[in-house]
């Protein structure tokens, strides 16, 4: 059966998750972030004990990216750079940790949250992150991140009913009828 390490290991990613996923219910945005800076701690951490590395150092990059997040309505957080800089640190979190092709995956659902994060249009920030969830899905299901697949099966079904509310069932209601 399962030994307490693997149910430790899977309680130390739940936690996150559903803090994170919780979070959203905050009124203030720092504290939003705040959470998203100990969730990614967390996660990093998580993801250290199942030997996820790549998940390791893009968590790291993600609690950068909060940071900028935080300080965004200061000059020098504004940058479009930024977001290049992101992306590079992701790429390259894949290249430090290339163990094959499934090391993309949460280098790629990364990406799609950081620019769904960047973008001011909310059908492509939701359409951003219903993309970043198979990948995250796929990887949590490869490295044995069980707690945190299951949290994102929750997120994916919160995404995609999201664009069907927001921006497919409004389109149908204008359409012309025949």
């Amino acid at each position: 059966m399962f030994d307490v390490s693997f149910l430790a290991i899977q309680a130390l990613g739940l936690v996150p998750s559903i803090v994170c996923f919780t979070s959203l219910q905050s009124g203030s945005r720092l504290r939003i972030l705040r959470l998203q800076m100990v969730c990614s701690v967390l996660w990093a951490c998580h993801y250290g004990l199942l030997g996820a590395y790549t998940a390791v150092l893009t968590n790291g990059v993600g609690l950068f990216r909060a940071v900028l997040c935080y300080h965004n309505d200061k000059p020098w957080a504004k940058s479009r750079g930024w977001v290049a800089l992101l992306l590079g640190l992701y790429a390259g979190c894949a290249l430090l940790t290339w163990d094959g092709l499934y090391c993309l995956l949460p280098c790629l659902s990364m990406a799609c949250t950081t620019l769904a994060l960047w973008t001011h249009n909310m059908p492509r920030t939701r359409l951003l992150f219903l993309l970043n969830s198979p990948p995250l899905l796929a990887y949590n299901l490869i490295t044995g991140a069980y707690s945190c697949a299951l949290v994102e099966v929750c997120a994916l079904i919160s995404f995609a009913v999201a664009i069907y509310r927001f921006d497919l069932r409004g389109k149908k209601a204008r359409l012309p009828q025949r």
